[in-house]
């Protein structure tokens, strides 16, 4: 009866980093924003899931938008007030993605970024 336990423990042990290692989590990027720049936290991240979190440390409302270079498909981040923050969840592809804020001038003033997704090696 024991040797039958010990082989349904062993069994579960194999398991259950076969299982945690199927379980994706998502890239976790924050881009930070302030008159007139943005700064990331990360340049690049894995494919996948990935959650974008944009934070406004400036005195004056921003946004965001997401575009993998070569598509025309943009994700945006609506209108944060100064001191809120926005989570984009989305799936990233390879690729280098741009980060811009669309309102007024800011865009040409430096508020822009760049991402890039790296396939692991």
């Amino acid at each position: 009866m024991r040797s039958l336990a010990a082989a349904a423990l062993a069994c579960l042990a194999v398991l259950v980093p076969a299982q945690a290692e199927a379980k994706r989590f998502p890239s976790r990027v924050q881009v930070t924003a302030k008159e007139f720049w943005f700064t990331l936290s990360s340049r690049t991240v894995k494919p996948g899931p990935a959650v974008i979190e944009f934070v406004n440390f400036g005195q004056d409302p921003h946004d965001m938008r997401v575009q993998r270079v070569g598509t025309t498909k943009v994700y945006s981040v609506p209108t944060v007030q100064p001191g809120d923050h926005y989570d984009l969840d989305l799936t990233l592809l390879p690729g280098r993605y741009l980060l811009w804020c669309s309102i007024a001038n800011h865009r040409q003033l430096g508020m822009q970024a760049a991402l890039v997704v790296k396939p692991a090696a």
